[in-house]
């Protein structure tokens, strides 16, 4: 913003409100003198007409108008400076008389729309003024001619000439008084302005550092200043002297501070440099060290997946299962050695994916459940009802942190029980706040290793949560960190103590897990005992989310006066302590039991294959282990309902193709499990021990695809793939780089070496049948779908893309949606027929679930927006058009698939 200077504010101020009441009076005076001309015109005019018009009427009552015209002359020549003509007008508008005939046109000057007075009127027209006078007096006197006017046309512009006189009068005044007051503000300006300028001056003189004394003649106020600035140029100038006297030696010591400075930084720059040198090294190392520790693992889980697709007993199952997920368990160590270089870099990953937050608690709480059951723990995994099961965040990282919490806990708990509560708040439609809490009855933790707790830290002590690496509890922390969320503690020495952390998620509205088969167990009596409390109060809130109806049983006695009140019960849950030496107690409790329950269910807290196969022989329907996993619980309780038996739907059909596929590596295991992999989906294969032997044999066979390995004696697998382009039958072939070298950048440096795709290892059969579709089957799909009938709503590409690229299965999945739509309509229309809302969420999550894996996009779309506005609280009356439109869109694919030939 522009300051105003002083010389200004006294213009203003002086000037101003002058000038303003200068014009206010000169204009005032004028304003009346100006009106006072004309009503003085108008009065000369009337004493010329009034005395006229009375003789004038008395001369034409006598008809004498040659005495007339000369009365109205001898006016006009005494009066010729005010008056140009004299007429007599009738009030036809007809001219009577006239001493200037040529300045009056009766039909231009003449007009009378209303009546006039006897006063007479001026009227204004083409800068002439016209008075007219009625040659009577009074209404008694009226004649035969009083219908007669008398006309005065007043000189043109006289009026005009005496108010511009007035105006310019009235300036030059103005003008007078403006010329006094600004002679009065110069010398205002003189006497203010004029000093202030010199102070200033004195004070640009200081502030250059001239400290010599200024004196001048001013105001008495000014001087007192000026007096007061030479005083604080004296004082700066003491002061200057100080300071010089002090920088001086603040010098000195500086470039002693400097020499030594120098020496510092010659030091902290070789330190520097053999810091990154050490990092590199051991960054080389960690990458070394997870490529082999990655090239073993890739062998156990792969082929513990083959073992999985064998005929093996549930207990066989369930161990593979264990050994697996300890195998994947494993890997997910060796990435926390890269996360926590990853951490001290600042380049920590968070991948936010889809998850099932039930799957994966049950999976992290099953690899704890051993250790627990080791020290007669009690291990419980609660999540309460109103958490959402499908959401959108970085479960590895949740599991991660989750199991260095839940692990220190086992550890430091000799006896006792281990609770994991997990809940949610929503912060609105979209993200929610996860809270995890790990409560335990350990030792608790003392306030000075509290202090310590996050900082990575080692503790001598062994009873102390800091013993161990160290790195566990520092890792959670800058992992809940990264995710959003925040951890904490609350612990009492020798009373336990509870970890909890929280992260952000998004919800997501697909269901991620497989539908448990909870439809055969509606409605089911179900005999629930477990005396350990949390167990006890966990599995009960599962059990009734389900729909069950549960009776339940904290000690024996309670079971034995249950079992004498109700005769039978459709299922029966025991959950029992036991080991070796307490084998025969469960049983006996089993066979209790078992004459009251067509089917008798054991949760142990055992992994002891031999003890649950006993129990299994006597008599229970199987044996689960504590804490239960939903799904294993929901799969076993519904299996002797089930119409006809489960079969393996956790891998994909097997391709059947006519392809010709080149593998490459240097571990036996390894090539060995991507051969079997390989043999399910493909007709031939053809291998190699190293890049030499897969580029001389790619020169004298062309292969529909090539997986090369990149560590490899003899030749790598970068230059056999620049190789095999530059020269051999297979320059055009995809070849696709696996390789346990799993750091970040590493896919963009293969893909820009000649490779078509990155693999990690451990290979994942579906991965391998994903890369065989995208580069080997696409053009065979393609042939079929163009074949395929057109249709208003089925998108058929991206059907076969759902279908993952496999033909067969496509049209097999939409012919079972089209089989099971007539049903699903009847059920949706009698729901809405008797206004059940539930019911109707109930089909019509049924139906979104059927069609998730085809390409109805109209009738996915529509069934996802119902589902999530019944959600939301929308009433089935709101949401009418929706169902009219559904309803349409069935008949419409109903219609249609009538004459598909698929």
């Amino acid at each position: 913003m522009t300051k105003i200077g002083l010389r200004l504010w006294l213009v203003l101020c002086y000037l101003v409100p002058t000038t303003l009441l200068s014009v206010f009076c000169v204009g005032y005076f004028s304003y009346v003198s100006y009106n006072g001309l004309a009503v003085s015109l108008t009065n000369q005019a009337k004493q010329i007409a009034q005395p006229l018009a009375i003789n004038s009427l008395n001369l034409l009552n006598q008809d004498n108008y040659a005495v007339l015209q000369k009365l109205l002359n001898s006016h006009h020549r005494l009066n010729s400076t005010l008056i140009c003509n004299i007429s007599l007008i009738s009030d036809d508008n007809q001219l009577i008389l006239s001493t200037n005939p040529q300045q009056i046109n009766p039909n231009n000057y003449w007009t009378k729309p209303y009546p006039l007075s006897l006063s007479g009127e001026v009227n204004e027209v083409d800068n002439s003024l016209l008075f007219y006078q009625p040659l009577y007096i009074d209404n008694q006197a009226q004649t035969a001619h009083s219908s007669v006017y008398l006309l005065l046309q007043l000189q043109p512009n006289l009026l005009q000439m005496q108010q511009h006189g007035l105006l310019l009068n009235s300036l030059l005044v103005l003008l007078a008084c403006f010329l006094i007051a600004s002679l009065f503000c110069w010398y205002l300006i003189r006497g203010i302005h004029r000093p202030v300028i010199q102070l200033q001056q004195h004070v640009q003189q200081l502030l250059q550092g001239n400290t010599s004394e200024v004196n001048s003649t001013m105001l008495q106020e000014f001087n007192n200043i000026q007096c007061h600035l030479n005083e604080l140029g004296k004082l700066l100038e003491n002061q200057e002297q100080e300071t010089q006297l002090q920088i001086e030696q603040s010098i000195s010591d500086l470039q002693q501070s400097m020499e030594l400075l120098e020496v510092n930084n010659i030091q902290l720059d070789l330190a520097k440099r053999k810091a990154q040198e050490e990092n590199r090294q051991k960054s080389e190392f960690l990458a070394k060290m997870s490529h082999e520790l990655r090239t073993p693992l890739n062998g156990v889980i792969g082929f513990s997946r083959q073992l999985l697709k064998t005929q093996l007993s549930n207990n066989q199952h369930d161990y593979l299962t264990t050994i697996q997920k300890s195998a994947n368990n494993l890997l997910h160590l060796v990435n926390d050695v890269l996360d926590f270089s990853k951490l001290e870099d600042g380049r920590l990953s968070i991948n936010a994916e889809p998850f099932s937050l039930s799957d994966v608690m049950n999976d992290a709480v099953e690899l704890l459940a051993a250790n627990a059951f080791d020290k007669q723990l009690e291990l419980v995994h609660i999540i309460e009802p109103d958490c959402p099961d499908n959401l959108i965040a970085d479960s590895g990282r949740l599991v991660q942190v989750l199991m260095n919490l839940a692990g220190n806990a086992v550890k430091f708990t000799d006896h006792g029980s281990i609770v994991i509560r997990t809940s949610a708040t929503l912060l609105n439609d979209d993200q929610l706040m996860l809270h995890c809490s790990v409560q335990d009855t350990g030792r608790g933790i003392s306030e000075d290793q509290q202090k310590m707790l996050f900082n990575g830290f080692t503790s001598k002590d062994p009873s102390s949560h800091q013993s161990g690496s160290g790195l566990g509890l520092m890792i959670s922390q800058r992992l809940v960190k990264a995710l959003g969320g925040t951890i904490g503690f609350e612990s009492k020495l020798g009373e336990g103590t509870t970890f909890w952390f929280t992260m952000k998620c998004q919800r997501h509205n697909l269901p991620i897990a497989d539908a448990l088969p909870l439809e055969v167990l509606h409605n089911k009596q179900i005999l629930y005992f477990e005396p350990q409390k949390h167990s006890r109060e966990a599995s009960l809130s599962l059990l009734q989310q389900w729909g069950l109806h549960v009776t339940a049983c904290a000690t024996t006695t309670q079971l034995q006066q249950v079992l004498n009140e109700q005769t039978k019960f459709d299922i029966a849950i025991l959950g029992c302590t036991t080991s070796s030496n307490k084998l025969n107690q469960t049983i006996e409790l089993l066979q209790q039991v078992k004459p009251y329950s067509q089917y008798v269910y054991l949760v142990v807290n055992t992994l002891s294959p031999i003890l649950r196969d006993n129990l299994v022989r006597a008599g229970a329907a199987a044996c689960l282990s504590k804490p239960p996993h939903s799904s294993k619980l929901a799969l076993a309780l519904s299996a002797p309902y089930k119409q006809k038996e489960m079969t393996n739907e956790h891998f994909p059909k097997p391709l059947s193709t006519h392809l010709r596929v080149l593998t490459v590596d240097d571990n036996d295991a390894n090539l060995k499990l991507i051969n079997t992999l390989l043999t399910e989906q493909v007709d031939y294969i053809d291998s190699a021990k190293d890049g030499a032997e897969a580029w001389h044999k790619a020169t004298v066979m062309p292969y529909d695809i090539i997986f090369m390995d990149i560590n490899m004696p003899i030749m790598g697998g970068i230059a056999s793939c620049q190789h095999i382009r530059e020269n051999s039958l297979n320059k055009h072939t995809p070849i696709i780089a696996v390789t346990a070298h799993a750091i970040e950048g590493e896919r963009e440096r293969l893909l820009s070496l000649g490779f078509n795709e990155f693999l990690t290892k451990p290979l994942d059969e579906k991965i391998l049948q994903e890369t065989l579709l995208t580069y080997c089957l696409a053009q065979k799909n393609e042939v079929q779908v163009s074949s395929l009938p057109l249709s208003k709503l089925v998108d058929w590409p991206q059907a076969l893309e759902r279908a993952n690229g496999n033909y067969s299965l496509m049209t097999d999945l939409l012919q079972m949606l089209v089989n099971s739509l007539p049903l699903a309509k009847s059920e949706i229309n009698q729901a809405l027929d008797i206004k059940d809302a539930p019911l109707v969420l109930q089909h019509i999550h049924k139906l979104h679930g059927a069609c998730c894996y085809t390409a109805i996009p109209r009738l996915n779309d529509l069934a996802n927006l119902i589902e999530t506005q019944l959600k939301q609280g929308a009433s089935l009356k709101e949401l009418e058009p929706e169902f009219f439109e559904l309803n349409d869109v069935l008949d419409v694919i109903l219609e249609e698939s009538k004459s598909w030939v698929i």
